[in-house]
C-alpha cells in the first residue's frame, strides 16, 4: 500500500514537472529546503547511482564514468570529497580519482543551504554548486547542480546491481529534463 502511494506521488510529480515546464530552475519545483549539512559528515560514503552527467571528471569531462563512489573526509575545519569512478580507457577498467573541497553556504533569499564544490588540483575552480532537492529516509539523496543544470542521485549503501538506480532519487533525475544515465554496471562488482 505504501509503495502504491509513493508511486502515485512520483507520477503526479513527474506530470506536474512535465506539464508545467515553465519553471526556470528545479528549485522552483522542489521548494522545501533539505538538510544538506547532514550529508557532509566525516566518514560517510555514497554511491553515485544515476545522473544526467555521463562524462567526467568535472574539470575536464572526457571519460564515460561508472561505479561512482563519494567519500567525505574532514581535515581540521575543511570538508573534502574524495570521488572515484571506474572508466574504460584503452580496453581495460581503471579507477579515476578526484578530490574536491566543500563549502556549505546559505542563499538568504531562498532560505536554503547549498554546497560549493571546488577542485583541489589544477585551476582549483568551482566545479559545482549542489542543492539538495530530495532526501529519502536515509536511503538516497538527489542533488541539483545549479551551474550546469544537471542532477545526480547518491545511494547511501551499495545495493545489488539489479537494485542500483531504482530508488526514487534515481528516478527523479529525469526531472532535470535531460537524459539520465545509470552509473552501475556489472564491472562495479568485480573488485577492481
Amino acid at each position: 500500500m505504501v509503495g502504491t502511494i509513493k508511486l502515485a506521488l512520483l507520477c503526479v510529480m513527474f506530470h506536474l514537472i512535465g506539464a508545467n515546464n515553465t519553471y526556470k530552475s528545479l528549485l522552483e519545483v522542489f521548494k522545501k529546503p533539505k538538510d544538506i549539512k547532514s550529508l557532509f559528515k566525516d566518514g560517510k560514503t555514497y554511491y553515485v547511482a544515476a545522473g544526467t552527467v555521463k562524462k567526467g571528471p568535472e574539470q575536464s569531462p572526457k571519460y564515460d564514468l561508472y561505479c561512482g563512489e563519494v567519500r567525505v573526509k574532514r581535515i581540521a575545519s575543511q570538508i573534502i570529497l574524495e570521488k572515484r569512478y571506474l572508466y574504460h580507457p584503452r580496453g581495460r577498467w581503471t579507477w579515476l580519482h578526484a578530490n574536491y573541497s566543500v563549502i556549505i553556504e546559505t542563499d538568504w533569499q531562498k532560505q536554503r543551504d547549498y554546497a560549493v564544490i571546488i577542485a583541489l588540483y589544477g585551476e582549483k575552480k568551482r566545479v559545482a554548486t549542489l542543492d539538495l532537492l530530495w532526501l529519502e529516509n536515509n536511503t538516497c539523496a538527489l542533488f541539483y547542480n545549479i551551474l550546469t543544470d544537471d542532477c545526480e542521485a547518491w545511494e547511501f549503501q551499495k545495493l545489488e546491481l539489479n537494485q542500483m538506480g531504482q530508488s526514487d532519487c534515481s528516478k527523479l533525475t529525469l526531472a532535470c529534463n535531460k537524459r539520465s544515465f545509470l552509473h552501475y554496471v556489472s564491472e562495479c562488482y568485480q573488485g577492481y
